[in-house]
């Protein structure tokens, strides 16, 4: 049913209810009364004074109802007398968000009392501080990003940047910027400023204790993995099957925990902001080869096959070897791992125009459409992977995001379920000699 008609049909009941009582009434009263003695003028002259009342209550009423409208609808104009410019200005000036306006060099022209505290200024010094000059990105060039986007008239969004503060206290702020044209032509801007400070030192403190704890696992699993190691090797005659069995089991499991630790300790770092890129220089043929020859053993258990199409380059390029293998190996990883039995896995890069292009394609399960705008990011994993191969922890794209971020690169990938997925890593190229 209908909220309206629910909400009119108790009253509509009630009003039934009376009607019906009183013509019962006077059907009674007809039925059983003589009313041959009546006087039919004085009679009528009570009628018509009833029909009198009831007229005037109903307007009574009318008029009662229409009065307390245009009261409620005063009462909400003079709520709103306030003029929009000053309920504005108010809400500006008081509000918990910090709120600054800033011309088109980035000057602040107008900062409310949360700027003020978020910058660690006095009010009457915060004007004309150029607030491009106050912020600092996590990448070098970050800030002026955000400065040739406002230029040209483009928004800016919830960027994570770091507000350097005259007390030097460390402040994290998401910056939005929206560029408008003053009441004189002029181009400004309207800044905010959320302060995540609190979120921030949250987040670096769980990243740090990541850092340390799987530090600190390394050892104990690299003892373990040894122990058993020399289990085999001393009187291996000694053990019957079923021990080797469960060794072999042993290592197994230590060879995935050391991943694991790995992967977190190498998340971590990200993360916090201490994996610099160490460049050097590099011939990717045979590093990719070498990758190729490494991930061999873990194809042979699927009987999956490689179709590299490599080619020739004459020139050893910079790069950092460590994190680019990192990225490659984690793509391959993934190919065999996501890989029908009997499967193949093309691996393809080529250099053109200082652009190192690297390709791997699987012929597996492939991406659901619903997955994919979350694939780089941190413990996540495809519906389908997880279902299909339970044994993943989510993080090796996460690295590879953050790797080929290090070095200045791009990854993409494209994807269908159950027809196969490409990634392709594009990162500029810089030969030995050349400044890098």
């Amino acid at each position: 049913m209908d909220p309206e008609e629910q909400k009119n049909k108790k009253p509509l009941g009630n009003a039934l209810l009376v009607f019906f009582m009183l013509f019962s009434l006077v059907v009674l009263a007809t039925i059983f009364y003589d009313f041959s003695g009546i006087n039919v003028n004085a009679l009528l002259f009570f009628v018509a004074t009833l029909c009198c009342v009831f007229v005037a209550k109903n307007t009574y009423d009318v008029l009662m109802a229409t009065q307390k409208t245009e009261e409620f609808k005063k009462s909400i104009a003079k709520d709103l007398a306030v003029s929009s410019d000053e309920l504005y200005v108010q809400l500006y000036k008081n509000s918990p968000v910090p709120y600054l306006i800033i011309d088109a060099a980035g000057e602040i022209r107008s900062a409310n009392v949360s700027t003020v505290r978020m910058l660690g200024e006095s009010q009457n010094n915060v004007n004309g501080i150029n607030v491009f000059n106050r912020i600092k990105g996590e990448e070098d060039d970050h800030v002026d990003f955000l400065r040739e986007k406002f230029r040209n008239g483009l928004s800016v969004s919830d960027e994570m940047v770091k507000v350097i503060r005259e007390d030097k206290k460390e402040a994290w702020a998401l910056l939005s910027l929206y560029g408008f044209v003053s009441k004189e032509g002029e181009k400004i801007g309207l800044m905010t400023l959320v302060d995540i400070t609190k979120q921030k030192k949250a987040e670096d403190a769980k990243s740090e204790f990541v850092s340390l704890a799987s530090h600190q696992l390394r050892t104990p699993i690299a003892g373990m993995k040894w122990s058993a190691e020399l289990l085999l090797v001393d009187n291996p005659d000694v053990l019957t099957p079923r021990q080797h069995k469960y060794i072999d089991r042993l290592l197994v499991s230590i060879k995935r925990m050391a991943v694991l630790v790995d992967d977190f300790l190498r998340v971590s770092r990200f993360d916090l902001g201490t994996f610099q890129a160490e460049h050097k220089p590099v011939n990717v043929t045979d590093l990719f080869e070498d990758i190729l020859t490494e991930q061999a053993p873990r194809a042979k258990q699927k009987n999956v096959t490689f179709e590299k199409f490599f080619k020739e380059v004459d020139r050893e390029i910079m790069t950092d070897p460590n994190l680019l293998r990192m990225s490659v190996t984690n793509l391959i990883t993934n190919a065999i791992k996501y890989s029908k039995e009997d499967g193949v896995v093309n691996f393809s890069f080529d250099i053109h125009e200082d652009r190192l292009t690297i390709s791997v394609t699987d012929h597996g399960m492939g991406i659901p459409l619903d997955d994919q705008p979350y694939i780089f990011s941190k413990l996540f994993r495809a519906s389908n992977a997880v279902r299909n191969v339970p044994d993943g922890t989510g993080l090796g794209l996460y690295i590879v995001k953050q790797a080929v971020g290090v070095l200045k690169g791009n990854v993409s990938f494209t994807s269908g379920e159950n027809v196969g997925t490409t990634f392709e890593i594009v990162l500029p190229v810089e030969y030995q000699g050349e400044p890098v």
